[in-house]
């Protein structure tokens, strides 16, 4: 049976009629005549009985209507789909990031996010000075990517990647001659983060406030360029992705070390509104943040 066949006994089972028939589908009455023959004759048995001038559906010919409402449907639902997938719908997605560092692989993921929604917008919120669930719930934006999830209600969770931290150090600095550092080991350095508060920062959430310990000193600051020559500089140590540093390590002037024995990992997570009425292409862009980051920190994406 073919798709063809399938729409015939549909519209003939609707209109008993393939007079009526042959101006939905479009062909002739000859043509659909021939065809429904073709369909009996590869069954081998009658789909409709003639009663009256009308086609009355036979046992079998019910059969082949079930199957054919469900396959055709599912056809029909999977075209729109498509066509909305391509089109889009003309909007504006408002991104956040808990992170700074993590616009650097925004430029790519945009080209390649455009190239199928061209008519959707992505504006970058910069400002991270209120917390980014509570702006997405507030609907001040529409997207945000976190690696701290507080599971709160009316929010969804979409996983995109895992990824490790390393502490980044001098190249002569003593831990570069340690398999890994643990908790105590920071309480002598000065730790520089990207912003505060320190419950938002992984090193301290995991590690040093679980295990009591205060590093001797705490600086912030937010530029990757700043951070790596004041590290340099053995002004301070910062724990980093080493997806974030790695472009920086290829003059041998700096290491990173395993941050505990086992090693300290993050989740990653996009989360928008939990809400049925989600636009395609905010969906779409989860994909994008699953496929473009989790290939350029090379990790596994989880479903």
């Amino acid at each position: 049976m073919e798709i063809r066949h399938l729409k015939l006994i549909r519209e003939v089972a609707e209109t008993q009629s393939l007079t009526k028939a042959k101006d939905a589908l479009f062909l002739s009455q000859s043509a659909l005549s021939h065809q429904l023959k073709e369909i009996e004759s590869e069954l081998g048995t009658p789909l409709f009985h003639r009663v009256n001038k009308k086609l009355i559906i036979t046992g079998a010919g019910k059969m082949v209507l079930e199957s054919a409402e469900r396959v055709l449907n599912d056809i029909e639902m999977t075209e729109l789909s498509i066509k909305k997938y391509v089109s889009g719908d003309t909007g504006t997605i408002r991104l956040a990031t808990q992170c700074y560092t993590c616009y650097h692989w925004l430029p790519s993921l945009l080209i390649d996010f455009k190239k199928e929604f061209p008519k959707v917008e992505v504006e970058v919120i910069l400002d991270n000075s209120c917390d980014v669930e509570d702006q997405v719930l507030d609907g001040k934006i529409d997207l945000a990517i976190i690696c701290e999830v507080s599971d709160r209600p009316k929010l969804k969770y979409h996983e995109l990647f895992r990824d490790e931290v390393f502490a980044l150090v001098p190249a002569d600095h003593p831990w570069t001659k340690k398999k890994y550092v643990v908790a105590e080991d920071f309480a002598t350095e000065n730790v520089i983060i990207h912003s505060y508060p320190l419950e938002s920062v992984s090193l301290f959430t995991h590690l040093l406030i679980p295990a009591g310990v205060s590093p001797k000193k705490v600086t912030q600051i937010q530029v990757t360029d700043a951070v790596v020559e004041l590290v340099k500089a053995g002004m301070g140590i910062k724990v980093v992705a080493k997806w974030i540093i790695e472009p920086y390590l290829k003059d041998n002037s700096l290491a990173i070390v395993p941050v505990t024995k086992s090693g300290m990992h993050r989740r990653w997570y996009a989360i928008t509104l939990d809400q049925e009425e989600n636009p395609q292409y905010l969906e779409n862009f989860v994909h994008h943040l699953r496929c473009n980051i989790g290939g350029l920190c090379c990790c596994v994406p989880q479903q």
